[in-house]
């Protein structure tokens, strides 16, 4: 997944900054989007040094390209938004809104250079500071060139030329054709008044010197510019680019009214003598007129167009999309500074330049910068309209139009139909970034908008770095953190222990983990409750204990284990396993409920519920006054107490059938031969009935002590009063007797058949077996009344089966006293009869 290269890093910036105070008086902390920024670009400086071939190495530069992309729209947003942070600090503070005109000054009456003018536009004209910061960051991020070599002497092939052709001249000769087309004179206007050209290594070398003006200019290098013009000397170059320096005057700037940083930041300091151009406006129309004059070279015309702010000629040289929107935003800056100095107090007053009426530009002036975008997303360029409609200089136009939020609202909306794929994925990463930065800035964003990209975001991170997902869960609203980590928590795989340091990274960022794991369990065992099976009409098959569980069990064995995390939240799982137990046993799955029970916190049985039990117990059961009394003082208690008396029962069933299984296994090991007496007594014959006699203790003990004898699941074994119980639903009184039907009757023949079976080992256990009668008549145990009941498995009841298992104790004690006093008479029964089993 892409979003992985760099998710830690991201995430552990948003750890970092989660107690920081962004944009408080005294942070020294790093803004995270220059967090975010710096590690955008080590990934960009990785990929680049990366020592692939062929199509790979293709892959890795354009990877490397767009992480600085992404480097670079971070650092436009730490720009734009920290002003705007600003702005709104410094509205909060003087109880009034920032002003927005170009044409507001702090003091307008006051005499003041056009240096100081600008400065105080810029921090009146929030929509003016916002331009300049964009214009910097277009030429900051601008790629690197290849910048034209200094040469000294002035046009020297040149003036070659025309010392040759008056030498020439001298000599009665014409010169050549190529001669004939030099200019003649070496001035900077000679070309266009002559209609002539340079000697061809100066108009070549001219050529790179003016493309390399202009991309310096393009960078905001204007100091570079007209070093180079200097150096090759052309001083006189440097000084028409000198001259939009705006003019300023020692004398009329003080300490009070000294800026910090501007349209210039360098010219903040006071200069010691009058500097700039007191007449700007005139040497912009000089500029217009050069940058309009078609004789000049191409990048000689976009220069003096782009110092100018003419959008003409520098439209025509651009080629990407920061090109195009860089002269844009130029051209509206110098637009809003000449309207804006025109309101103010100068003290010195241009004349209108009527002679520069001619040169017009044919673009409309643009007053809105979404605007510019609109123009290049419509440009006749193809290359140029995929780039603006490309994902990321969208998201850059949003940032620089200043909206983010409806950009916000429309990427999340999209989610559902578009979904993420492929690139989108790195673009989801920005935007949740670019949302919690904004969002700590204080900027108001679409809560459910960003609720959604985090939420999408937290998903796939899911799928690869699980560990950082609480990280991003715990920005959500309070009451969505839960259903989302939960839902996070529901789908995971791994061990528990994996899973249950999951769940202490959420309670280490502030989640409650107690609501969450509740939630976390309860979609866990949802899908129980939609596949839950009708357990009146399908055939009731009981599993043994070792049979394999089914997956589906196992992950709601899982489910369980979220509210088994802190004994905090034992009493809660104490009902939910009694509800699970409940289904699996419904469902003949005693193996499943066997493995539900042995999940459990070898500490999650606690002493209170044991001292509630044994309390609501010594009243005389649920059935009395003095217990229903109790009941009603301490409802909590007796509801509890229920669930637990539940929570033993069940856990006795499955450990009677483990049991069962055991005595089973143990019989099957029965030695051969034992028909006869000196097998009998070999040692082999003894050891097993040793074995037998220990694992028969302990199974009948299971069977009749702790499932028969305490009446299994009543009302009254379990405190639940007969005339209803607020805390007992219908459906659980139901599911308890079905319990009952199924399992009672089955704990009965499993005991019959302990005893029955082992009557050669244990001769005892024959005359056992037959008093099982007395049990089963029992009339406050009702036993007969659950054998007797008609259920879809057996539509007549089980009486009349234990019945024959009865008649069949009876016959055989007959026959082995029979066999023991041979002289008397024969019962009066077949082999047949005798040895039949269960109808």
């Amino acid at each position: 997944m892409a979003l992985t290269e760099i998710a830690s890093d991201f995430a552990s910036v948003v750890e970092a900054q989660a107690q920081v105070n962004l944009g408080a008086e005294g942070d020294k902390s790093v803004s995270p989007a220059l967090a975010y920024s710096q590690l955008a670009k080590q990934r960009c400086d990785e990929l680049a040094a990366s020592d692939a071939f062929g199509t790979e190495a293709e892959r890795q530069r354009n990877k490397a390209q767009y992480w600085k992309s992404v480097s670079d729209t971070w650092n436009l947003l730490e720009r734009l938004y920290m002003l705007r942070h600003q702005a709104q600090s410094d509205t909060a503070q003087n109880g009034a809104s920032t002003p927005n005109s170009m044409f507001e000054t702090d003091s307008p009456s006051a005499l003041t250079t056009d240096f100081i003018s600008v400065q105080n536009m810029m921090g009146t004209d929030a929509l003016l500071a916002e331009y300049v910061e964009v214009r910097r960051w277009l030429e900051d991020t601008a790629p690197e060139f290849q910048p034209v070599e200094t040469r000294k002497g002035y046009l020297f092939y040149t003036r070659r030329s025309i010392r040759d052709r008056k030498l020439f001249a001298k000599e009665g000769d014409s010169g050549s054709a190529y001669t004939s087309r030099t200019v003649t004179e070496i001035d900077p206007d000679a070309t266009s008044r002559q209609k002539k050209k340079l000697a061809f290594e100066d108009a070549e070398y001219n050529t790179g010197l003016l493309r390399t003006l202009y991309e310096y200019v393009r960078r905001g290098r204007v100091d570079n510019a007209m070093d180079l013009c200097v150096e090759s000397d052309e001083p006189w170059r440097a000084a028409s680019i000198k001259g939009g320096l705006f003019w300023r005057d020692p004398k009329l700037e003080t300490d009070d009214n000294m800026p910090v940083d501007g349209v210039d930041g360098k010219d903040a300091l006071a200069p010691s003598h009058p500097a700039g151009n007191i007449n700007r406006v005139l040497w912009k129309h000089a500029c217009a007129a050069l940058a309009h004059d078609e004789n000049n070279e191409l990048f000689e015309r976009a220069l003096y167009a782009a110092l100018s702010g003419r959008l003409d000629e520098v439209l025509m040289v651009c080629e990407s999309w920061e090109d195009f929107v860089w002269a844009y935003v130029n051209s509206m800056i110098e637009t809003r500074i000449e309207r804006g100095l025109k309101d103010t107090n100068q003290l010195y007053i241009p004349e209108q330049a009527t002679s520069f009426d001619h040169i017009q530009s044919k673009y409309p002036q643009v007053v809105d910068i979404g605007q510019v975008f609109d123009i290049i997303a419509t440009h006749d360029s193809e290359a140029l309209q995929n780039e603006a409609n490309s994902p990321l200089r969208k998201l850059q136009a949003a940032l620089i139009t200043n909206r983010f939020a409806k950009y916000l609202q429309e990427f999340a909306d999209s989610l559902d139909a578009e979904g993420i794929t492929g690139d989108r994925e790195e673009l989801l990463q920005f935007v949740v970034h670019a949302a919690l930065y904004m969002r700590r800035l204080g900027f108001e964003l679409p809560g459910d908008a960003v609720d959604k990209v985090l939420n999408t975001y937290s998903s796939l991170l899911a799928q690869d770095h699980r560990e950082l997902v609480s990280i991003y869960v715990s920005h959500m609203p309070v009451d969505k953190q839960t259903e989302a980590y939960a839902q996070f928590l529901y789908k995971l795989d791994g061990s528990r222990a994996v899973r249950m340091q999951l769940l202490d990274q959420a309670k280490r960022h502030g989640l409650d983990t107690a609501a969450i794991s509740k939630r976390a369990t309860e979609l866990g065992l949802a899908t129980s409750a939609d596949g839950e099976m009708d357990t009146d009409n399908e055939q009731f098959i009981l599993a043994e204990p070792a049979e394999p569980i089914a997956e589906s069990e196992l992950d709601k064995i899982r489910a369980i284990e979220w509210v088994t995390s802190s004994p905090q939240l034992y009493e809660y799982a104490l009902v939910e396993i009694c509800k699970l137990a409940r289904q699996f046993l419904l469902h003949g799955r005693t193996n499943a409920a066997t493995q539900l029970f042995n999940s459990l916190p070898s500490d999650f049985v606690q002493q209170e519920w044991i001292s509630k039990a044994q309390g609501i117990a010594n009243y005389g059961g649920a059935n009395t006054e003095a217990s229903r009394r109790s009941a009603g003082s301490m409802q909590a208690d007796k509801t509890q107490a229920t669930y637990f008396q539940e929570y033993i029962h069940m856990l006795s069933l499955c450990d009677a059938f483990a049991y069962y299984a055991t005595w089973a296994e143990t019989l099957c090991k029965r030695p051969a031969n034992t028909q006869n007496q000196r097998t009998r007594l070999q040692m082999q014959w003894l050891e097993w009935k040793e074995a037998m006699a220990q694992a028969t203790d302990h199974a009948v003990k299971m069977f009749q002590d702790r499932l028969l004898d305490i009446d299994w699941l009543s009302m009254q074994s379990l405190f639940i009063a007969p005339d209803g119980d607020q805390d007992s639903s219908d459906q659980r009184l139901t599911e308890l007797e079905r319990l009952r039907d199924l399992y009672i009757p089955e704990a009965v023949f499993r005991l019959h058949s302990i005893l029955f079976d082992t009557r050669d080992a244990l001769p005892k256990n024959l005359k056992r077996s037959l008093d099982l009668a007395q049990l089963v008549a029992n009339d406050s145990l009702g036993i007969y009344r659950q054998l007797a009941r008609a259920t879809p498995e057996h539509p007549n009841g089980r009486l009349t089966a234990f019945m024959r298992l009865m008649r069949r104790s009876a016959y055989e004690i007959l026959r082995v006293q029979q066999e023991s006093q041979p002289d008397k008479p024969p019962v009066l029964a077949d082999a047949v009869t005798v040895t039949s089993g269960i109808a």
